[in-house]
């Protein structure tokens, strides 16, 4: 899986191709940091991230973390 964020005016936007997940990314004030948000086609605001990231690449892997213990109990 990879995120695909978008470009220009949508470049916080991203999608995850063959998936209904969306992502939001964020910076902080200091732009020091990184969170984010998903939504799906059900729910605008399916999980929202309280904690903040020094990098992309770590808010990354929170992402895919997050999916994957989302969908190993969903179908359990």
């Amino acid at each position: 899986m990879k995120i695909e964020w978008g470009v220009l005016s949508a470049f916080n936007m991203g999608r995850i191709p063959e998936t209904d997940y969306r992502i939001e990314r964020s910076r902080s004030e200091d732009r020091k940091t990184w969170g984010f948000c998903i939504s799906n086609d059900e729910w605008t605001y399916l999980h929202v991230d309280d904690r903040q990231f020094n990098s992309m690449e770590d808010m990354t892997i929170a992402i895919f973390n997050w999916i994957d213990i989302r969908e190993k109990y969903e179908n359990v």
